[in-house]
């Protein structure tokens, strides 16, 4: 048996890249880490908006400006030292 554990990230893709980067794909751990890094405008939303969202593996949140979704991260579990 495989020892690996779930977790859940967030990730938000906008439609258009990033003027900086040229990146369109962003990963976080919360939903409220999202608006340390963008603002409502650059997300096209609020953050009490994603929560009412309730958004899962299935149902992402549409805004006009990017996706937002949920995500699985999978990991191998590590040895513990003896």
């Amino acid at each position: 048996m495989k020892k690996i554990t779930v977790e859940t990230i967030i990730k938000v893709q906008f439609l258009n890249p990033d003027p900086q980067t040229g990146r369109t794909e962003f990963y976080f751990g919360s939903l409220a880490a999202i608006f340390e890094v963008f603002t409502e405008d650059e997300v096209g939303c609020k953050l009490n908006t994603l929560w009412a969202a309730k958004i899962d593996h299935q149902h992402p949140k549409v805004t006009p400006k990017c996706i937002v979704s949920k995500q699985f991260l999978y990991r191998k579990k590590q040895k513990t030292a003896k």
